[in-house]
């Protein structure tokens, strides 16, 4: 039975790994480094998610305040186009927490990418006995935050001209146009998942780590699209458990029961889901991040360079036996 690896040295990222071998390092990474990746999360990106899931609590208040009661659906269906005819579903509340939301989320999804893949940079540079900082992290991480912003308007401007044309196409060509954008569409998609690992792995610029994600996914695309999907189908199953308290206020707000009508338990309730939005949104990047260093690894065979340098630099294993000494000519 091989060990689980550490993950504190280079040459336990930069390996060969089939898909089941690529699923298990994720989870063994992340129960490996639980710790200081954690503390590096609670730092960095904690604090967006929580203003964007205070602002989304603030929404979602207002949005349960109108739960229709249960058999009166007549009464109920006046009674919500008047809240919109009149805007008073989008009250100064309302407002607020659409603003605090957008804010807090993409503030801390620019962070999460760069916080996971820039503690891993820094994991490989470290010493295998110590222990990863935030402070070391963030050291990494704010030099090149530009860079990602830069990438994120690239990939806006591009997605933004890519919809324009297919809109334009779409009026000219009918509904069934759509049918046949579709896989086009997918099959570039999953060539960006590996567009942000090679952004952080390497010191390339925005235009080289684009190019180099359709490089490496060239002939994997299969498997790069399974191994996405079925990260993305744990996390969504994981990320369940925290709005189950968001369903259950609903519920109670539904069937009218008293105690159960305050802000705070609307906020807390979206706050619980951000904060298991973070850690589940860990399995993914992690995931497409062994893929890159595994397609890497097949195209350029950093890892074994690295293997091969370090013969000789460590101290030769103490072979010893339970049952002989080197003194022991045994049985014969």
């Amino acid at each position: 039975m091989q060990a689980k690896s550490a993950f504190t040295r280079e040459a336990e990222y930069r390996r060969e790994r089939d898909f089941g071998a690529k699923v298990g390092a994720t989870f063994e990474f992340v129960a490996a480094q639980f710790r200081p990746l954690v503390k590096c999360l609670a730092y960095f990106v904690l604090p967006g998610a929580l203003l964007g899931g205070i602002g989304l609590g603030l929404f979602m208040d207002n949005f349960l305040a109108l739960m229709p009661k249960p058999g009166d659906q007549a009464a109920n269906s006046a009674r919500l186009a008047q809240s919109f005819a009149t805007n008073t579903f989008f009250t100064g509340t309302s407002l607020l927490g659409i603003g605090l939301s957008v804010v807090g989320f993409l503030v801390a999804f620019l962070l999460l990418s760069g916080t996971v893949y820039g503690f891993v940079r820094v994991r490989m540079s470290t010493p295998p006995d110590e222990a990863v900082q935030p402070a070391q992290v963030w050291a990494f991480v704010w030099p090149r935050l530009g860079r990602v912003v830069g990438a994120w308007v690239v990939l806006s401007l591009v997605s933004v001209l890519g919809m324009s044309i297919v809109g334009g196409l779409l009026a000219l060509l009918g509904p069934g146009f759509v049918v046949l954008m579709f896989f086009p569409l997918v099959w570039v998609a999953v060539c960006l998942t590996l567009y942000f690992p090679a952004l952080w792995m390497e010191d390339g610029g925005i235009l080289a780590a684009l190019r180099r994600s359709f490089y490496l996914v060239k002939g994997k695309w299969w498997s790069s699209f399974g191994l996405y999907m079925i990260m993305a189908l744990i996390t969504g199953i994981i990320n369940y458990v925290f709005i189950i308290p968001f369903y259950g206020l609903m519920v109670v707000r539904m069937l009218k029961i008293p105690g159960f009508d305050s802000e705070i338990l609307s906020v807390a309730a979206m706050s619980i889901y951000a904060l298991g939005w973070i850690f589940t949104a860990v399995l993914p990047l992690v995931a497409m991040l062994f893929q890159y260093f595994n397609l890497v690894e097949r195209r350029d065979g950093v890892g074994l360079r690295l293997l091969v340098d370090s013969l000789g630099q460590t101290a030769a294993p103490q072979v010893s036996s339970a049952t002989y000494r080197p003194d022991e000519e045994g049985e014969y």
